[in-house]
């Protein structure tokens, strides 16, 4: 089987490990998996994914189906073209909502199966609006909720639709929680364009500093600029404790040493950043966010039910104050990302909707190490 990711701009930064770990699953599975990132991003992922190509984001709708021809031409290149009788791709899967009619053209190019990623819940309306220039795609939902609410917007019976649960890797034991000769490190992650969300949480933060001198926030930059952070940290005088750190998303190396993250914005969209400071014992405070199952207030993590700085700073003070509960919140996110999230089933459902959608007989495999 030959399958083309077609990633957009924030997927391919942002999501980068996921997309990875994806593709390794699918490889030693027998899947031929080519990229397809914005043109820019190309020379960062090579070293990321086996096979990268590249399209340009400003694409009109005048002008896609040149795009597409280009991108199925670059497809050919780097799989050496079709083998016998098989087709150059079987599976479009796209990640982004920006690129989901580009990735509809390629595959009616070439005759492929399109399958659409429903990765938060404002795609969902679109979904059952959109028009599609070929045959009607699978749309994949990665989280329950956003799955009965893309079942109940397409309606049943109408538009396919399969559920594969976002997945990461766990560590064999929980690292240490809020260790006491470690100084306490918040880092903040969202895409900053609510900023009276991003304001809320900074103010709530510098409450809680004011009493704790060891508290470091860092920040993502793009979000920090979005929201007008810096500004708003010199009046609360937090200057001193905040760093902007560009792409700190897509860091995880440097994300995941932190001690609780903090996600300002309830914005409908399943992020596996989460899962992974589930995984490698964050303590996670979020914004209350109904359209995602794995933020369980006092189960999973600390949900902000409004979005004042009242409300965040008495959620940070429990946090910091009452350790103990602290990481036995840790432990219980610990052990629900390793039951409910593992890299492997979002593999295995992927591969699943895959062979549901194509069909058996279509999808020869090589033996594996073959």
């Amino acid at each position: 089987m030959r399958v083309l990711i077609l990633a957009d701009a924030f997927f391919a930064s942002r999501e980068r490990a996921l997309l990875s770990r994806l593709e390794i699953g699918l490889v030693d599975e027998g899947v031929r998996v080519i990229h397809g990132v914005p043109e820019g991003l190309g020379d960062d992922l090579s070293s990321v994914y086996s096979r990268v190509i590249t399209y340009s984001p400003r694409t009109l709708a005048i002008t896609r189906p040149l795009a597409a021809r280009r991108i199925v031409r670059d497809v050919t290149v780097a799989t050496d073209g079709p083998v016998g009788d098989e087709p150059l791709l079987d599976i479009v899967h796209v990640f982004g909502g920006s690129v989901w009619a580009l990735g509809a053209e390629v595959a009616r190019e070439l005759g492929a199966a399109l399958v659409l990623e429903v990765w938060r819940s404002g795609l969902t309306a679109r979904a059952r609006n959109e028009r599609w220039p070929g045959d009607d795609p699978l749309f994949i939902a990665p989280d329950e909720t956003i799955e009965r609410s893309l079942v109940e917007a397409v309606g049943p019976g109408e538009a396919a639709v399969r559920l594969a649960t976002w997945g990461v890797h766990s560590p064999p034991v929980l690292r240490p929680v809020l260790p006491d000769d470690q100084p306490v490190s918040l880092m903040m992650v969202g895409s900053g364009r609510d900023e009276k969300a991003f304001d809320a949480a900074l103010t709530g933060i510098a409450e809680v500093a004011g009493d704790r001198p060891d508290l470091l926030v860092f920040c993502d930059a793009l979000a920090a600029r979005r929201a007008g952070l810096w500004r708003r940290a010199r009046e609360l005088r937090l200057l001193e404790q905040l760093s902007l750190i560009e792409e700190l998303e897509a860091r995880r190396d440097l994300l995941l040493q932190g001690s609780v993250l903090i996600q300002p914005e309830a914005s409908g969209e399943v992020r596996s950043v989460i899962l992974e400071a589930f995984a490698g014992g964050m303590i996670v405070a979020a914004a209350a966010d109904n359209s995602v199952s794995y933020l369980q207030d006092g189960r999973t993590a600390r949900t902000v039910g409004q979005p004042t700085s009242g409300a965040w700073g008495a959620v940070l003070r429990d946090i910091l104050c009452d350790v103990p509960k602290a990481r036995t919140l840790a432990s219980n996110a610990y052990d629900y990302v390793r039951s409910r999230h593992r890299a492997s089933d979002h593999v295995r459902a992927v591969l699943s909707s895959y062979l549901w959608l194509v069909g058996d007989g279509a999808l020869p495999f090589p033996p594996r190490g073959g």
